[in-house]
């Protein structure tokens, strides 16, 4: 008979051992009692037919053994086999996948910021480069079956390192955190030249005519009629400036005047006639008086307990008709901080030279916080008429006679106060 190649064995192919089929005994030949079969079986274990003398031998081949019964054993056993290594490999990939979507527990914040055009993908290599979620690819996959994308530009809070992904979708569903505005500080006794200045410095974007003219029209209610000086109207304090303001100058003095009008009320300055009643003497002090005496407390208090002393000095001198004699007018009339003051310009014919006037200044000096307002609406007890710097901590030595004054200044210049 013809040799035919043996047929491949799926054991083999799938590296299991295959389960041993007992061998099928053979028949004597010419015995059909023993089965009840036929009688026929050669050498080799081939169940073969006992052939008629005129039939081609080539018109039958011999099969092996394991073609028969064992043979299909045996693949369904494969088979088998590679269903349970299919389960296996798609079970261990589900518990792959569950890890990157939920790795567990969150770790320390982390700020995101996206830039303005970014696709999916490029959010969400973002996040994976930043440690926030576990894989890129997997991230991109997850959202297209759960929904997601298109997520805004700007900057995120609420991130942390391994955090699951729908608690990421979650965050960058809710949008960027809003632009954080810009903090503006103004300090107690700054003129409103030095202020706008200050203004244009820090908010570059800002037109100076515009901002010259809500300096000009914006009117507090304490402002006397008629007056376009803001001078004491712009209220020293830290200003948060929304990112959308920034070069609206209108906004930020509204915001500055507006913060005016809280101190105000919350001092009772409006009500200044009444509290301030025979402080200074027959002459009446009304509201915006009062914020010049607090601009004038301000420029020339060093140390806060020294603040309601020279507001009684104020009182008492106004009460007596005497003029002020404070320095501090004629450098605000010179407007110039740094140069000494000399005789020629003290003797400057102007209502703000308090050495050759009477009275108050026209206006505030200064912007002066909610401490001098408190001390110029509520002045020491005492009958002092003079001050002097007498220490270095900056504090005052007060006197009511000239003579007491003299010797305080020969004392302070002694020890090198000034």
């Amino acid at each position: 008979m013809p040799d035919h190649p043996e047929q491949p064995d799926p054991f083999e192919i799938l590296g299991l051992d295959p389960e041993p089929v007992p061998a099928r005994p053979a028949t004597p030949a010419g015995d059909p009692g023993a089965t009840g079969e036929p009688d026929w079986a050669d050498a080799d274990g081939l169940d073969v037919v006992d052939e008629p003398d005129d039939v081609d031998d080539g018109d039958y081949v011999a099969l092996p053994a394991s073609a028969g019964r064992g043979g299909g054993r045996r693949w369904g056993l494969a088979l088998l086999g590679l269903l349970v290594v299919i389960v296996l490999v798609v079970g261990a990939g589900a518990v792959w996948v569950k890890g990157q979507v939920d790795p567990g527990s969150p770790g320390d914040p982390v700020a995101l910021t996206i830039p303005a055009g970014s696709t999916t993908s490029e959010i969400a290599r973002l996040l994976a480069d930043k440690g926030i979620i576990s894989n890129a690819t997997v991230f991109e996959w997850w959202l297209k079956f759960n929904g997601g994308g298109a997520f805004q530009a700007g900057d995120y809070d609420g991130l942390r390192l391994n955090s699951s992904m729908s608690e990421v979708k979650k965050v960058l569903d809710a949008g960027p955190v809003p632009p954080k505005p810009v903090s503006f500080l103004v300090r107690e006794g700054l003129w409103e030249s030095e202020t706008r200045q200050l203004i244009l410095d820090t908010f570059t974007g800002m037109d100076p005519a515009a901002l010259d003219a809500a300096l000009a029209t914006t009117h507090p209610p304490l402002q006397p009629a008629g007056s376009t000086n803001l001078e004491g109207f712009l209220y020293p304090a830290t200003y948060e400036v929304p990112l959308s303001q920034l070069s609206d100058p209108q906004a930020l003095i509204s915001q500055m005047t507006a913060a005016f009008d809280r101190m105000a009320q919350t001092t009772g300055l409006p009500d200044a006639a009444t509290t301030l009643k025979g402080q200074a003497g027959k002459v009446t002090i009304s509201p915006y008086q009062a914020l010049i005496v607090a601009s004038l407390v301000e420029a020339e208090a060093k140390v806060p307990a020294d603040r309601p002393k020279i507001a009684r000095v104020i009182y008492n001198r106004l009460a007596k008709g005497m003029s002020l004699g404070f320095d501090t007018t004629v450098v605000y009339l010179l407007q110039d901080r740094k140069a000494p003051l000399t005789q020629s310009q003290l003797e400057t014919d102007s209502p703000y030279n308090t050495r050759k006037h009477t009275g108050l200044p026209p206006t505030p000096i200064n912007s002066p916080g909610k401490a001098s307002v408190e001390a110029a609406l509520h002045p020491a007890d005492g009958d002092w008429l003079y001050f002097v710097l007498c220490q270095e901590d900056g504090s005052q030595c007060f006197s009511n006679n000239i003579n007491d004054f003299n010797r305080d200044v020969k004392d302070a210049q002694a020890r090198g106060i000034f």
